[in-house]
């Protein structure tokens, strides 16, 4: 029977009863521990995505939290900060898409360019969402003066990634993107480790990331900062399968008493009348029968 997920006990015992569940690198409790925990991801995301070839050595993963400039102004942490040489690069991970959360990155933008004005400073947007709904993988925006498109700051870029354009896509003989990016797109919304295992294969890189996702999704303190709204996903995908197993039990027993009373000889038209069904329906197990 359905039974509500809306607590850290409950989740545990959902996860016992759902061996093959993981907590998707998605939701950023998960991603940004990851990607700050394992400088060989972040390069393989960042060269892909801004189609550079930055050296390891050269990542420094920086403090998140960015200096105010304003005293009314709201404390803003990044989810993963790096600076590579004059470069900067603030990573996102953003599930559903929102207003609020579009000017909640916005204003990352905004104190990056404050903060590091004289560097190149790039958002990287890893959503689970087409932002401009065109059918693209990876988005590139700049502040840009409307009629000309002449850029009015040269030095920023927004980069969004649409995670699941990567799945519909075959990137066999990419040579824009690295098979292992590619594989770690594909999985980035995955809750199942059957079908993250079968992805990453033999891919030393994406093992130790799975490892990692594994350990932090038994971590009592990510289960405490665990989103709300996967648990409500996991709360809805339990009732809709309890919805679709009475509705097939219904459906079930629906045709078995039509089956019944065609053979007592009652017409179709008084079954459909009496179980308040079409007659179409009347006639389609009427047909079973007769097979």
């Amino acid at each position: 029977m359905y039974k509500a997920i809306n607590d850290k006990k409950s989740f545990k015992e959902y996860r016992e009863n759902n061996p093959d569940f993981i907590i998707p690198l998605m939701y950023d409790v998960i991603g940004r521990n990851i990607l700050k925990n394992n400088k060989k991801l972040l390069q393989l995301v960042i060269n892909n995505v801004l189609d550079t070839n930055f050296k390891l050595d050269d990542i420094i993963i920086k403090d998140g939290r960015l200096k105010k400039h304003y005293k009314k102004e709201k404390g803003r942490e990044c989810d993963v900060l790096v600076e590579i040489g004059m470069h900067v690069i603030n990573i996102e991970i953003n599930k559903r898409h929102t207003n609020t959360k579009d000017r909640k990155n916005m204003s990352y933008v905004g104190n990056l360019y404050n903060n590091y004005y004289d560097y190149e400073i790039c958002q990287i947007n890893i959503n689970d969402y087409d932002i401009f709904k065109e059918g693209e993988e990876i988005y590139i925006s700049m502040i840009k003066e409307i009629k000309k498109g002449l850029e009015r700051i040269e030095n920023l870029k927004i980069y969004d990634l649409n995670v699941g354009k990567f799945k519909e896509k075959c990137y066999t003989n990419s040579r824009r993107y690295d098979k292992d990016f590619i594989t770690l797109m594909k999985i980035f919304e995955s809750k199942s480790r059957k079908e993250i295992e079968k992805e990453i294969k033999d891919s030393i890189l994406l093992r130790e990331v799975y490892e990692m996702q594994d350990k932090l999704s038994r971590e009592d303190f990510v289960l405490e900062r665990f989103p709300d709204e996967l648990l409500h996903e996991l709360e809805k995908k339990e009732l809709k399968d309890d919805l679709e197993k009475a509705k097939e039990e219904t459906k079930k027993l629906k045709e078995e008493i039509i089956i019944k009373l065609l053979n007592k000889g009652m017409s179709k038209a008084e079954i459909a009348d009496l179980l308040d069904c079409n007659i179409d329906q009347v006639n389609i197990y009427n047909s079973k029968n007769e097979e």
